[in-house]
């Protein structure tokens, strides 16, 4: 059932995707309206698929690459569309909804693991840590999308290059306020992710920290996020200044999502989480 419901939902992500991008040509209004219809419909159809999957294995699917992988596309999803009831950047879907529908495809072409049905995925904290941190890397995704669109808007402007790719895209002003807020609550997510990790580490393994791989390169992310938003809420630091670093933090964010996990031992290593047979080691 959940395979059919995943293959279900990335042809409905790339339809949405078609849509989309029709509308970035054309600029009509009824292609935008069809365009969110869908990936709304695709996003109710993945939050089926992995409900499914979680009840049918009894296990948060969050273990492996390939179930990681398509969380992301879920929350990336999920945030694009939450975001855009609120600031209706119109053209979001052009972008971010090509990003899920290949964050799908590559999880659909992984091999399937099996992961024992264990306490230590079956704890509350293990979803709330889960869930807000994915939330989180959504919403941070989606500001380095803004930064790099700002960037590509604001060379525009300098090469005075005022063309169809320009007048298609948002205002300076516009990706700015997209960068920002979408930073200013991703990064709160992503620090409540964080301490809920920490907290089940203290309850689980008896310890806060442990030096994993994967909790060292989540802080150093958590520390480039934290002197962003402070660069801008302090420093004044919008604009290209500001998009670069989200450009930046992001690229540290998604070597801690997927390559620690693959490059370095650990607990939260891919294959050592499909492994995990109690709470304590």
């Amino acid at each position: 059932m959940s395979t059919a419901l995943h293959w279900a939902t990335l042809a409905a992500y790339l339809l949405g995707t078609c849509v989309f991008l029709g509308f970035l040509l054309h600029q009509r209004r009824g292609l935008y309206r069809m365009g969110l219809w869908v990936l709304w419909i695709g996003f109710g159809l993945h939050s089926a698929a992995l409900a499914a999957a979680w009840v049918q294995s009894g296990v948060l699917p969050a273990t492996s690459l390939r179930q990681s992988l398509d969380l992301f596309s879920w929350a990336l999803m999920g945030a694009t569309l939450v975001v855009n009831l609120r600031l209706q950047v119109m053209i979001l879907g052009a972008f971010a909804a090509p990003l899920s529908s290949l964050l799908l495809l590559a999880a659909g072409l992984l091999p399937v693991v099996a992961v024992a049905k264990t306490e230590v995925f079956q704890s509350l904290w293990v979803v709330v840590h889960v869930f807000t941190l994915l939330a989180g890397y959504g919403l941070l995704c989606l500001t380095c999308l803004g930064g790099v669109l700002y960037l590509v808007q604001a060379r525009s402007i300098r090469a005075k290059n005022l063309g169809p790719s320009f007048q298609r895209l948002p205002s300076l002003s516009r990706l700015d306020t997209l960068n920002h807020q979408t930073l200013v609550a991703g990064f709160l997510l992503m620090t409540l992710g964080l301490i809920s990790g920490a907290v089940y580490a203290q309850i689980a393994l008896g310890s806060y920290w442990r030096w994993d791989p994967k909790e060292v390169w989540a802080l150093i992310t958590w520390l480039l996020y934290a002197a962003l938003l402070h660069a801008r809420l302090v420093h004044g630091w919008r604009g290209r200044r500001g998009a670069w670093l989200s450009v930046i933090a992001f690229a540290a964010l998604v070597f801690t999502f997927v390559g620690v996990g693959l490059l370095f031992p650990g607990y939260h290593n891919f294959t050592s989480l499909t492994e995990l047979t109690g709470v304590r080691p």
